[in-house]
């Protein structure tokens, strides 16, 4: 059941604490059901079966993290099965493997099933950086998380402490602070540093009832316009649409990764001065094109962006809050600007309410929901053993809504507005469930349903060298999807259409 009440929402939370599970009992073709229901589809729209393998727990989480896993793919799955018969295709049949898709949600915890010739990738350029995902202890014995892995967030964040770049000294300037008032004064800066609180903390949060009562999946119509029809003769789901991203990380640049492997033309945009850490990059951006554009200082760059927009059907970004009203980049700016397109965003804590304001990432919203705690305890919070909580679910759900959003476009016409919080799809795993740990303990990697495997791998050769991945741990019997391009230098491409 999806919860869009804060009241009943906060009440499911906490007796989920507090009566944790001891069996591996989880309907998760309800739970599928629920989701392709609040945005207008069905399990019955694939035009087959779908099904899953494996139970939870399978990784030694108290939280269900391959179910989210698996339930993220099989919903957008079901949705590119329906566009595909929207397109004259037939229906089919979908397998999801949950041993499989947790290694999809992070492919990169263990540094062995995406390389580069044979190597993993650099998780940071600085690998002696202080701002991983380390938590640290204030005055008051409240835990924080600086998670700052680029250049300029590191230097704000070590401007804040007055403190030298090692973990000694960033621990040291950290006990200096109350956790509530680090908070605050970092997110008036824009820095990432959550203070780690419990589930009864959170759910008393004045964000909170901001967080309970947004869906699971924002789709906005936001102007006018008329309707525009697929493609004929297509040969993936997604053959023609055309997709500008200025996505990063993980769980924006992952709606683009997703588009592309089903036939969309993503051309993904970085301004100069950007970075991004090769983990990242490495993961989410395949399958997607790559090119610079100065929008700071280029009006001439700035002309070529609103050229692509003309023709591209699907925008997507995840950057921190006050960028797209910097650039003119919001839903409602850039359907003034091209009535027809579908507007896709990440944000971390919804739209409204006192935090709405705050950057961050997936560990951010893990920290202040209370997965943190659970996963570790209050006097030692730990990340999830995977290291993520939802990253890539959040583009798999932002897809969701991006493919129904086409299908509505070329039913009635119309601009559209999705958007995904990190912290909301943080929240609905909290409401699937909490195990004992003992339990957890005895089950995970325990039998063939619990067991913990190798994920399906493809290899290929790229600009950047041979490189191995992982696959979507989607079985589609009709379209199970191939990338055109795999992995390019970032800002390679040129900025045009194919």
């Amino acid at each position: 059941m999806l919860i869009n009440n804060s009241e009943i929402l906060k009440k499911v939370l906490l007796e989920n604490k507090e009566k944790r599970i001891s069996n591996d009992d989880f309907n998760i073709e309800a739970a599928l059901e629920d989701i392709l229901n609040s945005v207008g589809y069905t399990t019955s729209d694939s035009g087959g079966e779908v099904s899953f393998y494996g139970k939870d727990p399978i990784m030694p989480s108290t939280l269900r993290i391959a179910s989210l896993a698996g339930l993220g793919l099989a919903a957008k799955s079901v949705a590119l099965a329906h566009l595909w018969q929207v397109r004259g295709g037939n229906g089919q049949d979908i397998h999801v493997d949950i041993r499989k898709s947790v290694k999809r949600l992070s492919p990169f915890y263990e540094r062995k099933w995406e390389t580069l010739n044979g190597f993993p990738a650099k998780s940071q350029e600085d690998p002696h950086t202080p701002f991983r995902f380390d938590f640290y202890q204030t005055r008051d014995q409240r835990w924080v998380m600086p998670l700052n892995p680029y250049p300029n967030a590191k230097a704000h964040v070590l401007e804040l402490l007055d403190s030298r770049s090692t973990k000694e000294a960033v621990a040291e300037a950290i006990k200096q602070w109350k956790g509530l008032d680090l908070e605050k004064a970092a997110a008036d800066k824009g820095i990432v540093m959550p203070m780690v609180r419990t589930i009864e903390e959170f759910v008393e949060e004045p964000q909170f009832r901001h967080i309970a009562e947004t869906e699971l999946i924002e789709i906005k119509k936001i102007g006018e316009s008329e309707p525009e029809q697929f493609t004929e003769n297509p040969s993936q789901p997604l053959s023609g649409i055309r997709a500008l991203g200025m996505g990063h990380v993980i769980a924006g640049a992952g709606l683009g990764r997703g588009l592309a492997l089903h036939g969309a033309d993503v051309l993904n945009i970085w301004r100069p001065t950007e970075l991004e850490v090769e983990t990242m990059y490495l993961t989410s951006n395949v399958g997607m094109r790559s090119t610079y554009l100065d929008l700071d200082e280029k009006a001439e760059h700035r002309a070529k962006f609103d050229q692509l927009l003309q023709d591209a059907d699907v925008f997507f970004i995840n950057k921190r809050h006050g960028f797209m009203e910097s650039y003119q980049l919001t839903p409602e700016d850039l359907a003034k600007q091209r009535p027809g397109i579908i507007h896709a965003s990440v944000n971390l804590h919804g739209h409204t309410g006192p935090w709405s304001n705050r950057n961050g990432f997936d560990q951010t919203a893990g920290s202040v929901t209370g997965v943190m705690t659970l996963e570790g305890t209050e006097a030692e919070p730990k990340l999830p053993p995977i290291v993520v909580v939802n990253d890539y679910v959040v583009s798999w759900l932002l897809e969701l809504g991006t493919i129904k959003a086409l299908e509505l476009r070329a039913k009635e016409g119309g601009s559209y507005s999705i958007s995904v919080s990190l912290s909301k799809v943080s929240a609905y795993l909290l409401s699937l469930g909490i195990f004992e740990k003992d339990y957890v303990r005895a089950a995970s990697d325990s039998d063939d349903e619990h067991k913990i495997i190798a994920p399906d791998q493809f290899e290929a050769e790229t600009p950047l060298g041979t490189y191995v991945g992982v696959t979507d741990q989607v079985v589609m019997s009709e379209t199970p999807g191939e990338y055109d391009t795999v992995l390019m230098f970032r800002g390679s491409d040129k900025p045009e259409w194919k």
